[in-house]
């Protein structure tokens, strides 16, 4: 027997503890299911392909030292030299390294001299090595050639006769085409680049970007004077190479500064930010979890304390232990309900506000039935405890206490 009438008398005539522990449930609810979906989508973000060998790959920066350098002439040295080093799979040149947060981008068109209606895309300037090195697929076309390579200077204004670009980025400015054999045309300009090739996947330099994706690879050197290479090395080799490399590139020219770091490392970073937060949502909600059980807890000693001589009555009438304990927990979810009830309007509503103002993912019905689960759990498990307690007192125990 469920004894609901004097359940609610009693809630009734202890309306404001009652409530408190409501309240708090609905915060609870409210907090943890936008908590869960903005982790869940942080952690969806994580874990998206990059379409890179990203533990294979080291990333060299060279500086040259004097005004008039070279640097031409040096990068053919300098990847002739790199591409036979022991456990080196490949090496290429690049003008951003991928994943750091740093690089370039371009709206580009399909059609000349257009304004409007343009797709923007990362943009890297490489050689035909580019694709081994990084560990990309080749979906359609075919990736460049020696004889397509441009070498220039800075200030120099030359066309582009060709690109190879990602598949999400064919997808955005060739929907349900074939993007193979079709321009682009950079800006506003007449001079068509073909795409000759597309690439499955590559994040590009920006993991923020809500455009992560969009890449257009073209084969071009400038003469400047700093170049970033990236190296590929044979599996578990890595680090092996990684001590070899300043060595040999600075006795094969000494007036260069060079750095370099493990691709991992810009990709570590570049998620620092969503880490930081997955970790400080978790604690968020591990806490107020504690903190509502706590509130339960202490609710329910008290309400057993103030009931003692209630419940012995009860185990003289012949009331089971099994009895005593369920009237408690009944009551519990009683509460448990109506701040589960209250905890989801106030979720949905949250939410609205966050996904309208601050971007952040839809709560859908699925992550909040399973949070108010979770938060019923909690309050089940936190008042079970007190329960059997009061499952415990005799009823000559609870007559001799009056």
């Amino acid at each position: 027997m469920l004894e609901l009438k004097p359940m609610l008398s009693a809630l009734w005539r202890n309306k404001v503890p009652a409530l408190l522990i409501a309240l708090q449930l609905a915060l609870t609810l409210a907090i943890i299911s936008n908590t869960v979906v903005i982790v869940k989508d942080r952690i969806a973000k994580i874990e998206r392909p990059t379409g890179i060998a990203v533990e294979e790959i080291i990333a060299i920066n060279v500086m040259a030292i004097p005004n008039n350098y070279d640097m031409i002439g040096a990068v053919s040295s300098d990847l002739e030299l790199l591409r036979k080093l022991p456990f080196v799979k490949d090496a290429t040149i690049t003008n951003q390294i991928p994943l750091s947060r740093s690089g370039s981008a371009g709206t580009f068109y399909t059609q000349p001299n257009q304004e409007v209606g343009g797709e923007v895309s990362n943009r890297y300037n490489t050689d035909p090595n580019f694709i081994n090195t990084l560990g990309l697929k080749l979906v359609a076309g075919r990736n460049f050639t020696s004889a397509e390579m441009q070498y220039f200077d800075p200030s120099e204004i030359r066309d582009i006769n060709v690109a190879v670009i990602t598949q999400q980025f064919a997808d955005k400015i060739y929907p349900d085409q074939d993007p193979v054999g079709k321009p682009l045309y950079d800006g506003n300009t007449s001079h068509p680049i073909e795409i000759i090739g597309v690439v499955e996947r590559h994040l590009g330099a920006w993991v923020d970007w809500s455009k992560a994706g969009n890449v257009a690879f073209f084969p071009i050197v400038r003469n400047t004077q700093d170049v970033n290479y990236l190296v590929r090395a044979e599996p578990g080799k890595r680090d092996e190479v990684l001590k070899t490399l300043v060595e040999k590139l600075s006795e094969r020219d000494p007036q260069r500064v060079i750095k370099t770091r493990v691709l991992s490392e810009y990709v570590a970073r570049s998620y620092a930010g969503d880490n930081l937060m997955i970790k400080v949502l978790s604690i968020v909600a591990a806490t107020l979890s504690f903190i509502v059980a706590l509130g339960i807890v202490g609710l329910t000693i008290f309400w057993i304390n103030q009931r003692a001589k209630q419940i012995g009555v009860r185990r003289a009438l012949g009331a089971s232990r099994s009895n005593i304990s369920r009237y408690f927990l009944i009551e519990n979810s009683l509460i448990a309900a109506t701040g589960i009830a209250l905890g989801s309007a106030a979720a949905l509503i949250v939410n609205q506000y966050m996904v309208r103002d601050y971007s952040q993912p839809v709560l859908t019905l699925l992550p909040l039935a399973i949070c108010a689960l979770l938060v019923l759990v909690v309050s089940l498990a936190a008042a079970l405890a007190p329960a059997l307690r009061a499952a415990n007192i005799s009823p000559a125990t609870a007559t001799r206490s009056v």
